[in-house]
């Protein structure tokens, strides 16, 4: 029977050591990363051999050939359901756009889970971070681009990751992809469509750090405070305005709006 929470088992951070699609080679290298909480996740697929971009501080700043490598990332962003031992994730923001559906079959042995393809043929080889255990919830915030431009910001243990959409709605997206297909598409375009953040970190007494982000120079800045979250929180309760404030996504977990600091 199809639940609005996942089992226990599935929430944590789990780590990707393997991937095989059909009868292609092995890949061992793309840092893979896939957080669940009780309901939503987020997940992250960096190239491990994406160039270097040390003094670029903007999309704008990219080289031809930085854009090109980061075009080559994937993340997205929604909610999870299991049924039996197949899981399903809805995709609510997708850097690639994605048009078909996610799911596979989960076969777990303790901290480890292997993933089957049951549509196309693949395998995954998925591993639960230890310090991802402990409280989960997710976060969602419209911006000041209204909700085209999403944020969220999902935990599991002292790992998050904050995932926020490009501001153009999905239509023209879906058109620039199309010509980035076809390799027709401006510089512009290419810019607009890679304005999708997903970035992966660690937390220490509330404070986000970001350790690996689509955007490379977000890597190393402070992502978040949890404290201030808590008290933006607090304050939109009181005066009964949640516009542009950080909620709890129903059923994905609990924040506690009270020591913060803790999660």
């Amino acid at each position: 029977m199809t639940t609005h929470s996942v089992p226990s088992n599935y929430v944590g951070v789990w780590s990707r050591s393997k991937l095989r699609r059909g009868n292609g080679p092995w890949d061992f290298t793309t840092r893979v990363f896939w957080l669940q909480t009780p309901f939503w996740h987020a997940d992250i697929r960096i190239p491990a051999d994406r160039p270097d971009f040390s003094g670029v501080r903007s999309l704008a700043e990219c080289s031809q050939k930085q854009l090109n490598a980061l075009l080559m990332q994937e993340a997205f962003c929604g909610t999870t359901t299991v049924e039996d031992d197949v899981c399903r994730w809805s995709r609510q923001i997708d850097y690639r756009l994605r048009d078909t559906d996610d799911f596979g079959q989960m076969m777990f042995n303790g901290n480890d889970v292997e993933e089957i393809g049951i549509e196309t043929d693949y395998y995954e080889l998925w591993h639960k971070l230890p310090d991802s255990i402990g409280r989960s919830f997710a976060l969602q915030r419209d911006d000041l681009h209204g909700e085209q431009r999403r944020s969220f910001l999902c935990v599991a243990g002292d790992y998050f990751i904050y995932s926020r959409n490009r501001s153009m709605c999905t239509s023209p997206a879906v058109r620039i992809r199309r010509k980035i297909q076809t390799e027709c598409a401006g510089r512009q375009e290419l810019e607009a469509f890679l304005d999708y953040e997903s970035s992966l970190g660690k937390i220490k007494d509330g404070v986000g750090t970001i350790q690996m982000s689509t955007l490379p120079w977000r890597e190393g800045q402070v992502a978040f405070d949890l404290n201030v979250i808590a008290e933006e929180i607090k304050a939109a309760q009181l005066s009964n305005n949640a516009a542009r404030c950080w909620v709890l996504i129903a059923g994905s977990g609990e924040f506690a709006i009270e020591n913060a600091q803790a999660a």
